[in-house]
């Protein structure tokens, strides 16, 4: 008992030291920055204290913009009442980058900006144009991959300290875990319609140039009054949908499922798709009395106690989302992730992979990236996952511990 409480009072230094470094490195920056950190060093704990330091101004305000309701509502506020500092909440205002965009000439001593990189869209940029502030920190798991987008972030906040996954992991802040990328075979139906899909949309590359090209050319054509070339440029984006719907929704997909959450039924288990009716086939499989499911157009309440019955113990086991928990989910029991459809972009799975590594004594987490063999969706998984030291290709569930 002592060596792990010994462990755990390591670790404990090691993450605060790091918080401190980051805090350090923004404030050495004239406090308008970014920090690049992973799951589990504490990035809402750097925040607070960065707010903290602030409001020794007793006059000072705040403002706190998440990606979702969970994060407003729940994480930030109770990251304050944590560490002593209740009583600031009145004079923060913490909005979601869906409403914060619309603000408009309005002034705050520090602005913070949890998980930035969803908030540098075209339509979301408006918050940073139309209002103003003395400090602002942005925190991140990691880069955004849209090179517009880093140049934009650079100029607003740019990056102060970086601490990534791998980092994380040797340092012992997060949970040891292994990432898995298990490949599924198409029904023969399913194979028919993906050769007849990939065949036009291969087609229709061709005729735009080739895939260097493609989209960029696609994307002029659609606003041409060529009729004929829009039509080539409407049916590439309609197959190239086709196409990943078809891998996204691979029936099989269900299957290996049923039989993960089987093999692992002592752990939490968060379950990723990209569609509400994916995720409801995976609830039926399951089982209603073990899974629930999880999206945005459920009612806030429902959401919530949903959530609140997945962090229970005692709760349901397995929770099928739909996109909403790539962030703002903290449930350190969950040990086990399941990808069922995700794009090309490293950020997806740095996010996903982030929700299972809350630092538990004793935990090893698994995650583990489905996708159709022989499909473009092999590309995706190997380009996301690429740089992830964790990572093992495997054949079979028996490859999976």
């Amino acid at each position: 008992m002592g060596e792990i409480m010994a462990e755990l009072n390591f670790i404990n230094e090691e993450k605060s030291k790091l918080q401190d470094e980051h805090l350090k490195a923004w404030k050495t920056k004239g406090c308008k920055g970014t920090s690049i950190a992973a799951t589990g060093l504490g990035k809402t704990r750097i925040g607070v204290l960065a707010i903290a330091d602030t409001f020794k101004d007793i006059y000072a305000k705040a403002l706190v913009i998440v990606p979702t309701e969970n994060l407003r509502d729940n994480e930030w506020i109770n990251e304050f009442k944590k560490w002593g500092y209740e009583s600031y909440i009145d004079r923060i205002e913490f909005q979601c980058i869906q409403s914060a965009y619309k603000l408009a000439s309005k002034r705050w001593d520090i602005v913070i900006v949890d998980e930035v990189h969803t908030t540098l869209s075209l339509e979301y940029r408006k918050f940073y144009e139309n209002n103003t502030w003395d400090k602002i920190y942005c925190f991140t798991a990691t880069l955004p991959e849209t090179p517009e987008y880093r140049v934009y972030l650079e100029d607003i906040a740019p990056i102060v300290k970086t601490t990534n996954l791998n980092q994380a992991k040797n340092l012992g802040l997060v949970s040891p875990y292994v990432v898995y990328n298990l490949g599924v075979s198409f029904t023969p139906e399913e194979a028919l319609e993906y050769n007849r899909i990939d065949k036009i949309f291969k087609d229709c590359t061709a005729e735009l140039g080739g895939s260097f090209v493609a989209f960029k050319n696609a994307g002029r054509l659609l606003k041409s009054n060529d009729t004929d070339k829009k039509k080539t440029a409407i049916i590439f984006y309609k197959m190239m949908n086709l196409r990943k719907q078809l891998c996204y929704n691979a029936f099989n997909k269900l299957l290996i499922v049923k039989k993960l959450t089987d093999k692992f039924a002592d752990r939490k288990t968060l379950v990723f798709s990209e569609s509400i009716d994916f995720a409801e086939q995976i609830q039926t499989v399951i089982g209603i009395d073990s899974c629930s499911i999880f999206h945005s157009k459920m009612s806030k309440p429902v959401r919530k106690s949903t959530l609140e019955d997945f962090g229970n113990a005692a709760g349901i086991r397995v929770l099928s989302s739909v996109k909403a928990l790539n962030a703002g989910l903290n449930v350190p029991d969950c040990s086990l992730g399941i990808c069922c459809a995700g794009s090309s972009k490293a950020l997806d799975n740095v996010q996903r992979t982030g929700r299972t590594l809350r630092k538990v004594e004793g935990k090893q987490a698994v995650y583990i990236n489905l996708y159709v063999k022989g499909s473009q969706e092999v590309k995706w998984v190997r380009t996301r996952t690429k740089g992830d030291h964790s990572v093992k290709w495997v054949d079979s569930i028996g490859d999976i511990s």
